[in-house]
């Protein structure tokens, strides 16, 4: 399988297809998600009445792919 990781945290949905068919092989690009996550929670912490676009589509990414 073709890996194209330099474009892969700004495309959710594919990786999201991509850890669902071969999770061990995606299994460094999740955790990056995963940390990437805690960041923004966070930031969304110190603000959270502000809409965090960002917070909404890793939630979403992590909630399919779990």
């Amino acid at each position: 399988m073709v890996r194209h990781n330099n474009r892969l945290p700004e495309n959710l949905p594919q990786l999201q297809n991509l850890i669902k068919r071969d999770p061990e092989s995606y299994k460094e690009e999740f955790l990056q998600q995963h940390q990437h996550y805690k960041s923004i929670l966070e930031v969304f912490r110190l603000s959270p009445n502000k809409f965090n676009k960002s917070l909404d589509e890793v939630v979403t990414f992590l909630a399919q792919v779990s």
